[in-house]
C-alpha cells in the first residue's frame, strides 16, 4: 500500500506547490520588487543570479535567486567570494530573501517547496552511491538539512539527512519542516559566519554507507602482506614481487614521513574489518598516482567503488588536478570501475600488457 499512497502524496505535494508558488509570486511582488532595485543598486546587474543545477533523476535546469555578490573586480579586490559578498548580500542570505526568484522553478515543476537543496552539477561524480539518492525527488526551497543546522553542518551529515528526507518523505514532515525553517529563519539558527558566505565545495564524501579510510599503520602490515600474496590481488595488480612481514616494515618505515605520499585503509563501518587499502603519490604539483587493493573474498561487494571515491576525495582536498594509474588490460572489471569513474585510457605501458589511466579533475567555484 506504500507506492499508492506514496503516489497520492506526490500528487497533493505538487498541487500545494503550484499554489503556493504562484500565490506567493503575486503576493510578494512588492517584495521582489523592492529587493531587485536594491540588488541593481548596491550590487549592480545582473539583478538574478542564474546557474544550472541538478534536479530530480538527476535532470539540469536553471535555478534563479537574486545575486548577493558583487561581479569579480581585481582592480578593488573583489576576487574570491569571500570578498565579493557584502552586507547586504549577509543579510539577504541570513533572511532567505535571495530565494524568492526560486518560486519560479516551483512552479515550473523544477522545484517544491521541501526537498534536498540543488547543489552543482560538478558535484553528480562525487556522491558516494547513497548520496546519490538525494536525486530520487525534486529539489527544495528548504528541506531537512536546512533546518537541523543549514551551513553549520559538515557535507556527510548534510547528504545524509537529504537521504533521510527520500526515505521518510510525508505531509506530516513537509508541514514540520516548513514551520521549522520559518522558525530557523527568524532566529539565524545554524548559520555561521563561513556559511554567510559561501559554503565549502563539497569535494566528495568523507565516509560511505560501508567504508571509511583510515591512515595505514603498522598493524596492518599483516594483512597487506596476506592481499599481496593472495593468487586474486596478484593477478590484478600484476604484482611481481613476494611480499613479507620483514620487508613490508622496512618498506613501511621509509614512506610514512614522505610528505609525498599518503597511504590509508578502508575499514568496514558495520564490522570495523579491513576491506581494501589504498594510496596517493604526488608526482608533480597537482599530479598524484595512486593504487588500490580489495579484499579478494570481498570482490564484488562495491567496496572499490566505494574506497575509489573515497580517495579522489581525498586527492582534491590536497588540491590534485590529475590522477593517474595502471592496470592490466585484462582487468576489465577494475578498468569499467575506473571508466565509470571518469578516468580515460592514455597509454600502454609494460609491453601492452598495462593500461595508464587518467581522472583530470575540476574544483567547483560559486554559490553551494
Amino acid at each position: 500500500m506504500r507506492l499508492p499512497r506514496l503516489a497520492s502524496y506526490h500528487f497533493g505535494k505538487r498541487v500545494i506547490d503550484v499554489l503556493a508558488s504562484g500565490f506567493g509570486l503575486v503576493i510578494l511582488s512588492p517584495v521582489f520588487v523592492a529587493v531587485a532595485v536594491s540588488v541593481a543598486l548596491i550590487l549592480g546587474r545582473p539583478v538574478l543570479f542564474a546557474q544550472v543545477r541538478p534536479g530530480m533523476n538527476a535532470r539540469t535546469f536553471t535555478l534563479y535567486k537574486f545575486r548577493t555578490m558583487r561581479n569579480i573586480d581585481p582592480s578593488h579586490g573583489w576576487v574570491t567570494n569571500e570578498q565579493r559578498i557584502t552586507r547586504f548580500g549577509h543579510f539577504l542570505r541570513s533572511t532567505s530573501l535571495d530565494e524568492l526568484p526560486s518560486l519560479w522553478n516551483i512552479l515550473r515543476g523544477e522545484m517544491s517547496l521541501v526537498g534536498p537543496r540543488p547543489l552543482r552539477v560538478s558535484y553528480l561524480p562525487r556522491y558516494s552511491s547513497e548520496q546519490q539518492r538525494r536525486h530520487e525527488v525534486r529539489p527544495g526551497l528548504t528541506g531537512l538539512a536546512q533546518v537541523r543546522g543549514r551551513n553549520a553542518m559538515g557535507w556527510d551529515e548534510t547528504l545524509k539527512l537529504d537521504v533521510e528526507y527520500v526515505d521518510r518523505q510525508s505531509v506530516k514532515l513537509d508541514m514540520s519542516i516548513l514551520i521549522e525553517t520559518v522558525r530557523t529563519v527568524v532566529r539565524r539558527d545554524g548559520i555561521t559566519e563561513q556559511g554567510q558566505s559561501t559554503r565549502s565545495e563539497f569535494l566528495g564524501p568523507r565516509s560511505t554507507r560501508r567504508v571509511e579510510l583510515v591512515q595505514l599503520s603498522i598493524e596492518h602490515l599483516a594483512t597487506r602482506v596476506q592481499w599481496l600474496n593472495d593468487p586474486v590481488v596478484r593477478a590484478g595488480a600484476s604484482v611481481s614481487f613476494i611480499a613479507d612481514l620483514a620487508a613490508m616494515e622496512t618498506w613501511f618505515d621509509s614512506v610514512r614521513e614522505d610528505p609525498a605520499r599518503y597511504d590509508w585503509v578502508g575499514i568496514h563501518r558495520q564490522d570495523r574489518s579491513l576491506v581494501s587499502m589504498c594510496g596517493l603519490q604526488r608526482v608533480e604539483a597537482g599530479h598524484f598516482t595512486l593504487y588500490i587493493y580489495v579484499d579478494p573474498s570481498r570482490h564484488g561487494q562495491g567496496i572499490g567503488r566505494d574506497t575509489m571515491q573515497l580517495m579522489i576525495a581525498r586527492a582534491r582536498e590536497l588540491g590534485a588536478k590529475r590522477l593517474t594509474l595502471e592496470t592490466r588490460v585484462d582487468n576489465a572489471a577494475a578498468i569499467r570501475l575506473y571508466c565509470s569513474l571518469g578516468f580515460e585510457d592514455f597509454g600502454a605501458v609494460a609491453g601492452g600488457s598495462k593500461r595508464r589511466m587518467k581522472l583530470d579533475i575540476e574544483s567547483g567555484h560559486g554559490n553551494a
